[in-house]
């Protein structure tokens, strides 16, 4: 597994199907281990784009 990937370039449909497999894949993977390690780091690099498009998505129009 990659240590990062280029959410941004991922339509929300696909950033939400990748958010998807990363958690399945997570709840798979030992929780002490290296590998659930850097899958939740990447994972909260996920969530830092989805609250990123949120955050854009609710900004009131001027």
């Amino acid at each position: 597994m990659a240590g990062s990937e280029d959410f941004t370039a991922l339509d929300d449909s696909a950033l939400l199907s990748r958010r998807a497999e990363m958690r399945a894949e997570l709840e798979r993977l030992p929780p002490a281990s290296p590998a659930h390690a850097r899958l939740a780091a990447l994972y909260d690099q996920s969530t830092e784009e989805v609250t990123d498009r949120a955050r854009i998505a609710w900004q009131p129009v001027r």
